[in-house]
């Protein structure tokens, strides 16, 4: 066999085969915990909703067929670009897709609202394409958005060439980036409300149809606290699932890919990570933590808070929480000051070497001092002076 055939079997196969990154840095690593659940995914990882920390990774940056798990950011784009109540009419492409279908037809009419429960219950690729083609006018435009909106999203190691997740070589995302993308996900109400419901009933008068849609997620009503996501499983993806729970306040997404048992996976991993984590919030955004001193302005100090929630992912057996410590950009911040400019950070020290940071903003506005005001303060401050021991 020529070599140069041999060569291009191979570079027409590579995009296919998992790309193995450098691992993730995990709370399990940096904290005495028990040992997780050894499963018999292909790649898996345990991510906190809240602060996005990774509880518990394996594989977890390789590449792979991510299936109809890709529908997370299709539903995610096309309620952060379209209108539930936008009317869709469904093409010839769309109604004859391949694959897990909500059994639409050439030449229907049917609600973005409908269509997304048909994209994350029912796991339709006919609606996905639907969805698609309303969005960017064709599949391949709307693949353009996915990479744009997973790029935006930190979610680097994907590449999508369809909204459905039909496997093609250059189609593939990793079981990290479909935790951070379905993290964005879950912060949408109505993606949060559809992906939590085990069936939904469709009624359309004017076709005289009446459809229920059953979840795919068999997770729902077993798990306690399950209430996602969405399940995915082709030929070359094997049986993947992406699945949330939340408890008490604490919502977990796990991911497996390629997995033996996609459900007791997946179950084991939230069961490890409710019963060995907790998040605990040691600042709120806007919250003063102290006042810096400005040097010329109008006023001499400013207060200084976080930009956001600052917590942390602890064990739950940790009696202390670690401190925060103040990193200020200047001792004394130059005026002029405009109310939320960052001025440092709050910083907390981790066991294995990294620090949580979260930036520390000005809570109000300093303009700065003019002659008379530093002339006025100096002579307030001579009898001050004056009495200073010598």
């Amino acid at each position: 066999m020529p070599r140069w055939f041999v060569a291009l079997i191979l570079c027409l196969l590579l995009p296919a085969l998992p790309v193995q990154a450098s691992p993730l840095p995990t709370a399990a690593d940096r904290w005495k915990v028990e040992a997780a659940p050894r499963g018999g995914a292909g790649a898996a990882v345990l991510l906190d909703w809240q602060t996005g920390e990774v509880l518990y990774a394996r594989n977890a940056k390789q590449r792979r067929a991510p299936a109809s798990t890709t529908k997370v950011l299709t539903a995610l784009i096309a309620l952060e670009r379209g209108d539930l109540n936008d009317l869709v009419k469904v093409s010839r492409r769309a109604a004859y897709t391949e694959g897990s279908s909500m059994h639409v037809r050439p030449g229907e009419v049917y609600s973005l609202h409908d269509l997304l429960h048909g994209l994350l219950l029912r796991s339709g690729n006919d609606a996905a394409v639907a969805i698609a083609e309303h969005l960017a006018g064709s599949v391949e435009a709307f693949a353009l958005l996915m990479n744009d909106r997973a790029r935006a999203l930190g979610a680097t190691e994907s590449h999508f060439v369809n909204p459905h997740g039909l496997s093609k070589p250059d189609h593939y995302s990793t079981a990290y980036d479909l935790a951070v993308i379905t993290r964005a996900a879950l912060n949408n109400p109505k993606f949060a409300e559809i992906v939590a419901q085990p069936a939904r009933e469709l009624t359309y008068e004017e076709l005289e149809r009446r459809t229920v849609l059953y979840n795919t997620n068999r997770l729902l009503g077993w798990v306690p606290g399950a209430d996602g996501v969405k399940t995915g499983t082709t030929a070359a993806a094997g049986p993947c699932l992406i699945a949330s729970a939340t408890r008490e306040g604490q919502k977990l997404i796990s991911v497996v890919l390629h997995a033996s048992n996609r459900w007791r996976e997946s179950a084991d991993l939230l069961e490890w990570g409710f019963r060995n984590f907790r998040v605990a919030q040691l600042g709120q955004q806007g919250e003063i933590l102290r006042s810096v001193p400005v040097y010329r302005g109008k006023l001499t100090a400013v207060p200084v808070a976080l930009k956001e929630d600052l917590k942390l992912v602890l064990p739950r057996t940790a009696q202390e929480v670690p401190p925060i410590q103040i990193s200020l950009s200047h001792p004394e911040i130059p005026a002029p000051i405009r109310q939320g400019d960052r001025v440092g950070s709050a910083v907390i020290a981790l066991p294995d070497g990294r620090d949580l940071v979260v930036d520390l903003v000005a809570a109000a506005s300093v303009s700065k001092a003019n002659w008379l005001d530093l002339l006025y303060r100096f002579l307030v401050s001579l009898p001050e002076q004056a009495n200073l021991p010598r």
